[in-house]
């Protein structure tokens, strides 16, 4: 190498012996190297001979050139360049490095990764093959560049010849590496990748070779060697040209150069090395080159770990290694079997002895504290763990996995030794460290294991550890444990097998520090944080609460059927006795029927004779049907701790439930909970122990409350309760593969304390209530209605022909049918608005009159006579089985949502029943109405069914059933008619429905016929549950894209241009287009007001099927999108063209009141291909004639007027671009719908078009599998739930619809049941309180669920962006981050969303209503102190007194008749409270927190909480605050009239007064403007509150300030007294002024007269104005005539006449 003199002086010490000693390793001599000059040459004699006396510096050279060993670490941090490498793993060398590393993956595919391109953008990692000549040589070159961190500037490149030496992958691989310059490549023409960053060094590798080595696991070992060098390439640009760069002989040693008589050759020519610039280089590189190179290395072993990390795998394998093998461990010897049974009795001790500490009760971990006579104290823990008994002994046992080092990072000593001497034993020593001055703990540990079987077959594992001085094999030694303190640790874990895949596990331990002197409270803390590791492995394993409790119910009950005929011991048999008498009463008399919280369940009470001593305390009995075996519910009965039980238990804030273990038997439990009462009384405390018992069909679970007392960790305030019950479950046959039992729940319970027995024995029926809760857990609904259905389908299918029918039946079958068939078929039917479209109603009277005219001149008749026509895709006997199966759940469940009472069937053959129905239409003053009819069914013919009802008596349904119901009239006829089948073997049927009926009583005719619409809807449900659309429709596009690929798309590319011509014309941007009012969806929509519109739209499916999908113009999807009245088309006998004649016919709705004709479109519909990627489809308007055949498909979506409907013009052009997984749709339209028809209408008709466009996406997009979804798809589900759903709730019912529909909501919902009622909460938009939830996303409840949905407001508040304020949400919120990382589209659709709930939130409404409640309490307490006044002032105020109380009792009356209409069929304690709230004052608080808490529609309520309390609000204003302005406004005046001074809290009250009035009648008029309903249903009038947020303020305020102020005094409270005033002049002199009110005094009424220069009569004033004229007469000193006190006083007669004059009130 060569060097410049000048340079070398230059250098310093530390250079200078770097470079000697790599000189000396070249065996050169830098001596020889030095100028003549003597100076020179004696500073670096005195400098070489300092190097060579310094014999340290000289040891640790020569350390470094030793040889390299290296540790195998087990994590990536052990190559954390911020810590340095782990002493042993990494020996520095300048020239040689060493580097060891396991590699999660078997060596043959460690080989392939090395020798592949691989890129990690996210890593700065690139790793390119150049070249490949493994065919030849087994060699590779390769460049390989990467970052030592992310934050690095400095990119460090290699590049590479790799060649495989050795290949055995069952043993060892070797692979030789060496560095080659740029320059090699040259004739090659290989382009060397440029470096990602703008600095990168060039790292030089000789005589390198990595060696792999196969592990157990599938692991590898991985072990680099190499010299090391380093060139500082600088700048992009400089690296380019190739100059001052260090080449391989000079770094490597393999050539060597003379000083000035080297060159080195570039593409830039020969040039001379700067000898200087290569020694300053040379400088730079060897200083830091040892310290650079570790660093290198350590991250490029780092860069291997991570390429193949897979911990959580190999701790995986190593588990599944262990329990394979758990059955092969070494037998316990002598010592380990005594270890463990000392470790047991050591548990039973501590569990009985230990106290719980305090503040813990709450935790889902239980924890306790035992302290021994001496020593440390014990911590134990007690939890259920939602994971199997042997996972969770495996995770315990083998300390040494990757996830238990990753959660000790910290511990500087942590060491495991498995197999102590060949047997079970582990060592385990881990140091600790200590605060302070302490010196770190060292604990080694003794461990061992064993499995216990139990009676049941379950099993517990048993860990056991004591010091390790107790064991008497071989002790391993831990380096470093010298310089720390040996402690002591003993301890026992128990993993108790609850089912399959939970378990409960106890831990005891007890650590001893060895510090002497330690005060107690020290050694419980120690204790206590040995503890929290249990709330972390229960987090870690928790699971979803439910599957979890299903899994140990279902454990439960395998455990009762192996129990069976097992004896009680005596004390049980003791409870069982005296519980079972309760149930020997079942067949005794006293029973009393009870009023049942559920029909499915009967309930009664009685009364046993006390015993001696005891309390009459009433028993409750409650029977009813669950779907599942007796097992099953008793399982559920004694897991009362269950995590949905103690979920409730949370929630409704009862301050403990717990197990009690002490005295556990495998058919007995205890427990204990406190639960919570009102404010006024006492927590109650029940203890009771419960026990099953199982026999042969049946099981008997009793349960009785015992004296035991309870560690609760706390003093709770309770009074203890007394319980003493029975259950008895029996099976039942199974039905429709559900098992079924029935259930007889008898309890008899005492709340104790001074509570009377009789408010207890009140609530009985809520006692009771919980067997509810079981038929709700395990219901299987659908599966009994499933097995009803199917036997009386098969009856229907098997034995019509052998019934025989009596006269009367038949007589009756002919009367209906002549009825609905015969002589009303030709009746004048009208066409009702249907609200589903493939379901046609109509209806008429039997008379023939039409509606109309019935309404105009209602004669004496029956009722309307409502028809409906449908196709089911079902067969008959399906069809017909539904109507006859009247008992089913899902028809009992329907007809109590309707109001239904009672509903019973009585059969009387197998084709006739007695039909017995009763409703209550929760009406108020209207009677429930029953009715009882007879039906029949007959097959006329194989392919032809009626069914019929006609009115019938019979004793056992008397008129009235003893209640003030009203027996109403009917008859109905169902007719099927069997149709062929469609698509793949799909059965359908066509149903006809008549249905008349009269309520009877005095309800209107017209006001029940207007309900008809309702009855018919019947129909449509039928429709809905055997719809088949999708998969019909679905059919028929993959039949049409097939002809399409085979008659479009397989024809060359048309070389005509007209159809491409006339899409791009018409689809040109017109000039002064418009946007649509309303979203549609993801859509770029453009339209004219004139008639034109275009829009595009992406639609995630194949081009040929988004075709397919127009071109079946006939199809269920077109029909129920477009909402056509009916549509017809050309017949395509072969199926195979491309041109089809269709014709629409659409209602025209207008934007005003007028009525429009329908409108027919009929159209030439062609297709043409432009390309093998683009189809356009055109349709050419046409006229069309009558007669001409068409195919009609119908539909009955609207009502269409009466008259003919007219011929319009519709030009449509449509192209679809394939574009990767989605069809570019490109629409625009142009539509003439003729004269009369206004703009605004003709922009709705060409919206609602565009709209449909929208909706074929929307289609489309919910037929995607959820695992199809994704980033785009998101933002269209959003728009989907927000579309055409302006409010909070119509955005819930659109959520509800969306679920139905869309394929991947539904998957994601059956996988997580909680996302849809999150979401329900999210999009109502209310405002709550965030509190972010941390919970797992598999592990969410329902109560967690609700609180993520309200989360979403205050993030979106919060933010200015609604992504920004989804992500801070997703962040807040565990459950959220999860799902956002799972699917892709979850995020971008609630975004959408976010944006929507934003525009359209009534966070101003919660605003206007807590504000009106502050305003409303204060006009009381104001209006109450103003009428104590009135009451002090005596005779004087008696008026404005009594006017005064008048005006409070009548609000109060007011009020509490609202409060009665609404709750009347709350109960009388809910009346009796809400009357409390109107009388205290609280009414308008109590609404606002209703309202702006988000409280829905209750159940039994008349109307939502929004509505009720606009109805007060209205009352307040017509009762308080109007009279109460009069009534204060007369008496100011009056007091004015006196010469007093009001007070200044009465002009408080009247402003108040009028605020109130201005305020709620400004909100009222805001409110009904802002809705969107309004808005829509009379544009005309609504839409004056603007849209910008400033406008709508500033107008609300000015609402405000007009409403407070209008208020006006009526004439006749004006005083009557003539006077006259007199104003003094500056210089003196009175002059009498008579005002208008001296004028028109005497009049009988007010003037009529309105012209200006009119005073006080002359026009009504506000009250406010008259006020005012009083208080400023006053402050203007007018006094009255003849005053001669006031005779100094002046005013300024101009200044009094200019304030005056503006106001208009007086006229000078």
């Amino acid at each position: 190498m060569d060097f410049d003199e000048s340079s070398l002086l230059d250098l310093t010490k530390k250079d200078l012996i770097d470079l000697v000693i790599v000189e000396r390793q070249k065996n050169t001599s830098l001596a020889s190297k030095l100028s003549t000059e003597e100076a020179q040459r004696k500073k670096m004699a005195k400098v070489i001979s300092e190097i060579n006396e310094d014999e340290t510096l000289m040891l640790k050279r020569k350390q470094l050139n030793a040889s390299s060993v290296s540790v195998q670490p087990l994590a990536r941090d052990a190559f954390d360049v911020t810590k340095g490498p782990k002493p042993g793993m990494l020996v520095r060398d300048i020239n040689t490095k060493t580097i060891s590393q396991i590699i999660h993956e078997v060596p043959a595919l460690v080989l392939e990764s090395l020798l592949s391109t691989t890129v990690d953008d996210s890593a700065g990692v690139s790793q390119t093959v150049l070249k490949d000549e493994r065919p030849h040589n087994d060699a590779i070159i390769a460049h390989w560049a990467f970052k030592v961190n992310k934050k690095s500037n400095t990119t460090f490149i290699f590049l590479l010849s790799l060649e495989v030496e050795k290949n055995d992958p069952a043993k060892e691989i070797i692979v030789r590496v060496e560095s080659i310059d740029e320059e090699e490549l040259d004739s090659t023409c290989l382009q060397v990748p440029t470096p990602p960053t703008s600095r990168f060094c060039r790292v030089l590798l000789k005589d390198g070779t990595i060696i792999i080595r196969p592990k157990e696991f599938g692991q590898s070992s991985f072990t680099f060697k190499a010299q090391v060098g380093f060139v500082e390439e600088g700048e992009r640009t400089i690296s380019s040209t190739r100059q001052n760069r260090l080449t391989f002989s000079d770094i490597l040693g393999t050539q060597k150069s003379k000083l000035g008589s080297d060159r080195q050759t570039s593409g830039l020519g020969t040039q001379k090395i700067n000898v200087g610039a290569v020694t300053k280089q040379a400088k730079e590189l060897y200083s830091s080159s040892s310290i650079k190179a570790d660093e290198v290395f350590c991250n490029l072993a780092a860069l291997f770990y991570d390429r193949f990390e897979k911990e959580e795998s190999i701790d995986e394998r190593r588990k599944k290694h262990f329990i394979d093998n758990i059955r092969n461990a070494p037998p316990l010897t002598d010592a380990e079997q005594g270890l463990i049974a000392k470790s047991m009795k050591i548990v039973e001790e501590v569990s009985t002895k230990a106290k719980r500490i305090a503040g813990t009760l709450s935790e889902p971990v239980e924890k306790f504290l035992y302290h021994q006579k001496e020593g440390a104290g014990w911590g134990m823990a007690v939890a259920k763990i939602d994971v199997s008994a042997l996972i969770l002994f495996v995770h315990i046992w083998l300390f040494d996995t990757y996830e238990h080092l990753n959660n000790n990072k910290g511990v500087a000593i942590r060491e495991v030794w498995h197999n102590l001497d060949g047997t079970r034993s582990m060592q385990f020593s881990m140091s600790v460290s200590l605060p302070g001055s302490f010196q770190d703990r060292m604990f080694e540990s003794w461990l061992t294991y064993d499995e216990i079987v139990n009676e049941s077959g379950k099993k517990t594992y048993v860990v056991a550890l004591a010091p390790l001085t107790e064991y008497e094999g071989t002790r391993h030694r831990c380096e470093g444990s010298e310089k720390t303190t040996l402690g002591s640790s003993r301890g026992v874990h128990l993993i108790k097998e609850l089912s399959h895949n939970a378990c409960e596990w106890t831990r005891a331990q007890q650590g001893d520090l060895k510090i002497p002197g330690l005060p107690m409270a020290m050694m419980d803390f120690v204790a206590k944080q040995q503890l929290a590791w249990s709330n972390q492995l229960k987090e870690q394993y928790r699971r979803n609460g439910k599957e979890v409790d299903r899994e140990r119910r279902n454990a439960m009950a395998e455990v009762m059927r192996a129990r069976r005929g097992k004896p009680l011991i005596e004390d049980q048999k003791a409870v069982f006795a005296s519980c079972e008498e309760l149930l020997g009463g079942e067949a005794e008399e006293g029973w009393k029927a009870l009023e049942s919280t559920s029909p499915e369940v009967e309930m009664s009470f009685k009364y046993f004779p006390p015993k001696k001593g005891e309390r009459s305390i009433g028993t409750g009995k409650a029977v009813c049907v669950v779907d599942c075996s007796a097992e099953e519910v008793a399982a559920w009965v004694m897991d009362i701790c269950c995590n949905e039980s103690m979920m409730i238990s949370k929630e409704e804030g009862d301050p403990a439930k717990l197990e009690l273990r002490e005295r556990a038997r495998a058919n007995e439990r205890t427990f204990a909970t406190v639960k919570k009462m009102p404010f006024f009384l006492h927590n109650r405390e029940f203890v009771f122990r419960i026990i099953w018992k199982s026999e042969e069909g049946k099981v008997l679970v009793a349960f009785e409350s015992i004296d035991d007392e309870v560690d609760y960790g706390t003093k709770l305030k309770k009074i203890r309760g007394f319980l003493k019950g029975l259950w008895h479950i029996k099976d039942l046959p199974v039905r429709g593969g559900a098992k079924q039992c029935r259930l007889t729940y008898i309890n008899k319970m005492a709340p104790g304390g001074s509570i009377p027995t009789w408010v207890a024995d009140k609530k009985a029926d809520v006692a009771l209530s919980v067997v509810k809760d079981a038929i709700d857990l395990f219901r299987q609904d659908e599966k009994v209605d499933a097995a009803e259905l199917s036997e009386l389908a098969s009856l229907v299918r098997e034995v019509w022909a052998d019934e025989e029918y009596t006269e009367e039946e038949n007589a009756a079958l002919q009367r209906i049918c002549e009825k609905f068939e015969g002589s009303l078929k030709t009746r004048n039917w009208k066409q009702l608005k249907s609200p589903d479209p493939f379901v046609k109603m109509d209806s008429t009277f039997e008379d023939g009159q039409s509606i109309s005219r019935r309404l105009l001149t209602p004669a004496p008749s029956t009722a309307v006579v409502g028809r409906a026509i449908t196709v089911v895709d079902a067969t008959l006997e399906d069809c017909a089985a539904l109507e006859l199966a009247k008992m089913t759940r899902e028809g009992c469940k329907g007809h109590r949502e309707f109001g239904g009472v009672d509903r019973e069937v009585k059969k009387l053959n197998n084709h006739s029943e007695l039909f017995y129905q009763s409703i209550d239409f929760g009406i108020a003053g209207f009677s429930t109405r029953e009715w009882l009819a007879k039906g029949v069914w007959k097959m006329t013919d194989e392919n032809n069914m009626v069914v019929v009802y006609e009115d019938a008596e019979h004793d056992d349904f008397p008129i009235g059933a003893g209640k003030n119901y009203v027996r109403g009239t009917g008859s109905a006829l169902w007719r099927y008619e069997k149709l062929p089948e469609v698509m793949d073997g799909v059965s359908q049927t066509r149903i006809t429905y008549y249905q008349q009926a009269d309520l009877k009583g005095s309800i209107p005719k017209f006001l029940a016929n207007s309900k008809i619409t309702d009855t018919l809807a019947n129909l449509s449900k039928t429709r809905k549950r055997f719809d088949k659309s999708l998969d019909i429709d679905a059919g028929r596009r993959v039949k049409l894209s097939q002809v399409i690929k085979r008659e479009v798309m397989s024809k060359e590319d048309s070389s005509e241009e007209y159809a491409l011509d006339k899409f791009e014309a018409l689809f040109e941007e017109r000039k002064g287009f418009e946007r649509p009012s309303r979203i549609i969806g993801l859509a770029d929509t453009k339209l004219l007001g004139h008639g034109w519109g275009s829009t595009s739209v992406d639609v995630r499916a194949e081009m040929e099927e988004v075709v397919s999908f127009f071109w079946d113009f006939g199809s269920r999807a077109n029909m129920e999108i477009s909402g056509d009245v009916e549509r017809t088309f050309e017949e395509d006998e072969e199926g195979t063209g491309l041109r089809k004649v269709v014709r629409r016919r659409q209602q025209l709705e207008s934007t005003h009141v007028t009525t429009h004709r329908d409108r027919i479109f009929t159209s030439v519909m062609t297709l043409q291909k432009i390309n093998i990627d683009t189809i356009v489809l055109l349709l050419t308007p046409i006229w069309w004639k009558e007669g001409e055949k068409m195919v009609r498909i119908r539909a009955h979506s609207a009502i269409t007027n009466a008259t003919e409907p007219m011929n319009a013009k519709e030009t449509v052009v449509m192209r679809f671009r394939r574009m990767g997984l989605v069809t570019k749709l490109d629409y625009a339209c142009e539509i003439e719908t003729g004269s009369l028809v206004t703009k605004s209408t003709n922009r709705q008709f060409v919206e609602r078009r565009l709209g449909e466009i929208a909706e074929v996406s929307i289609h489309f997009q919910r037929l995607l599998k959820l695992e199809d979804c994704m980033e785009h798809d998101g933002h269209a589900i959003g728009y989907d739930l927000v579309w055409d759903a302006p409010s909070p709730w119509r955005r819930v019912e659109r959520l509800q619809e969306v679920f139905k529909k869309n394929r991947a909501l539904r998957e994601l919902g059956q996988r997580h049941s909680w996302i849809k009622e999150m979401m329900a909460i999210a999009v109502l938009g209310n405002l709550h309180r965030n509190k972010p939830v941390e919970t797992k996303l598999d592990c969410v409840v329902d109560s967690e669920a609700r609180q993520i949905g309200k989360n979403l407001i205050p993030a979106l508040m919060t933010e200015a962006l609604a992504e920004s304020g989804v992500d801070q949400w997703r962040v807040q919120n565990r459950a959220v981050r999860e799902l956002c990382e799972r699917h892709e589209w979850f995020k971008p659709m609630f975004v959408a969303l976010g944006k929507d709930i934003v525009k359209t939130a009534h966070w101003g409404l919660m605003a206007r209503v807590i504000v009106g409640a502050v305003l409303s309490v204060a006009d009381m307490a104001t209006d109450l102190f103003v009428l104590h006044q009135f009451w002090e002032g005596g005779k004087s105020m008696e008026t404005f007194r009594n006017y005064s109380l008048a005006s409070l009792a009548a609000h109060i009356f007011l009020q509490m008749i609202i409060v009665w209409m609404q709750n009347r069929k709350k109960g009388a304690l809910r009346i009796m409270k809400e009357t409390f709230i109107v009388v205290i004052g609280m009414k308008a608080p109590w609404d606002a927190y209703k309202v702006a808490s988000g409280a829905e529609h209750e159940k039994d309520t008349q109307v939502d909480p929004l509505v009720e309390m606009s109805m007060s609000k209205s009352v307040e204003i017509f009762a308080e605050s109007i009279p109460n302005i009069i009534i204060q406004t007369a008496a100011i005046l009056n007091t004015l009239e006196t010469g007093t001074k009001p007070t200044g809290m009465a002009l408080t009250s009247l402003l108040m007064s009028a605020l109130t009035t201005g305020f709620v009648s400004a909100s009222i008029s805001y409110d009904l403007d802002s809705e969107p309903k309004s808005r829509a249903n009379n544009p005309t009038f609504f839409g004056y509150v603007p849209d910008s947020a400033k406008m709508r303020a500033g107008l609300f305020l000015a609402m405000i300030g007009i409403s407070s102020f209008q208020a006006r005094l009526p004439d006749d409270m004006k005083p009557r007294r003539r006077r006259k005033a007199t104003i003094k002049g500056r210089k003196g002199g009175s002059k009498p002024i008579e005002t208008e009110e001296d004028k028109n005094d005497g009049r009988t009424g007010d003037s009529t007269g309105g012209g200006q220069g009119q005073g006080l009569g002359g026009r009504r004033k506000s009250l406010i104005e008259n006020l005012v004229i009083k208080l400023e007469s006053r402050d203007a000193k007018i006094s009255p005539a003849g005053n001669e006190e006031n005779e100094e006083e002046k005013v300024d007669f101009e200044e009094f006449k200019s304030a005056f004059k503006r106001r208009g009130s007086i006229e000078f």
